[in-house]
């Protein structure tokens, strides 16, 4: 079975490793164009870049897959059997869907229909969840409407993942049920469910203004959002005109009656108060500065304890 791949994330490594240690020929890697960052003279690669430089695996780049006819012929020249997706994020058109002989299957880490489009797993940290999975779907023209392959067992949701452990965990079981799927497929055997539209939702691209906290909101949301957003866009406040990044926070159980935002040094903790209760900020980055502990910033910020976050 001749596969062409598409994958951009840290996570579409594990999908390729599955792919190749059960004996399928990847015969080209699609990716997004990465935005190159020069040291010095050197250019760094990403790490699909990277695997398929050491796996001598042909590698394609394009910045769009719309309207692009030299690609249509590369495709149409060598026939592939079918397009794997995992965590590619470039649309692809239904003119290249209709291309491979068996279509186009995509690992989306959410049980679908609940959770389509672009932020499936921090949409259910946000949503507050108890838990997830994955689907195996057949693309179609639409954003995560397709058949449905093969769903996965339930995957708990801890009060402890953050969206970045939760992808890699997801997107681990749903490269594991690649393997069954294809051979299926290849031999005629693969059955497909299509998707009940009324128990569908669709979650929205995440925006980096999306990671501005409100410490008008309860602390659970904030908690959720810390979660959520840990890898993309972060979290952050502003004190005294500057960005703060919150990098960690845990509840307590401590209420409060004080303005939302009020910081307060307590015991060498830090605690910021929101809409119900306060907050125990573990770890913390000043504008320009590393991740900083908690005793550092009590002893190097000393007029951050009794101001207002932003």
């Amino acid at each position: 079975m001749k596969i062409i791949y598409f994958g951009s994330t840290e996570d579409s490594i594990y999908t390729l490793d599955v792919l190749k240690q059960n004996n399928f020929e990847i015969f080209t890697i699609f990716t997004k164009n990465s935005k190159s960052m020069r040291r010095g003279r050197e250019t760094s690669l990403t790490s699909i870049e990277n695997y398929a430089s050491e796996h001598k695996i042909n590698i394609k780049k394009p910045r769009s897959l719309k309207s692009d006819n030299d690609l249509i012929a590369y495709f149409s020249k060598i026939k592939p059997d079918i397009f794997v997706v995992s965590s590619y994020g470039i649309i692809i058109p239904k003119e290249i869907l209709e291309i491979p002989k068996y279509g186009v299957i995509n690992i989306h880490p959410s049980l679908l229909p609940k959770f389509r489009g672009p932020s499936p797993v921090a949409s259910a940290i946000l949503e507050g969840e108890k838990f997830t999975g994955v689907t195996i779907i057949k693309l179609d023209e639409n954003m995560d409407t397709g058949p449905i392959l093969e769903k996965s067992h339930k995957v708990s949701i801890s009060s402890k993942d953050s969206a970045s452990a939760l992808q890699e965990k997801l997107f681990r079981l749903g490269s594991d049920m690649l393997p069954n799927i294809l051979r299926n497929i290849e031999q005629g055997n693969q059955s497909f469910i299509s998707q009940n539209n009324n128990n569908a939702s669709t979650t929205k691209k995440i925006n980096k203004i999306d990671g501005k906290i409100k410490w008008n909101d309860k602390d659970f949301e904030i908690i959720r959002k810390v979660r959520a957003y840990d890898k993309w866009p972060g979290t952050f406040t502003f004190w005294n005109n500057k960005r703060i990044k919150i990098i960690d926070v845990a509840e307590t159980q401590i209420d409060s009656l004080e303005k939302p935002g009020l910081v307060k040094f307590i015991d060498k903790k830090i605690f910021v108060s929101t809409q119900n209760k306060f907050l125990e900020i573990k770890k913390i980055q000043f504008e320009g500065k590393k991740i900083m502990s908690v005793d550092k910033v009590i002893n190097g910020y000393s007029n951050l304890n009794g101001s207002c976050l932003d």
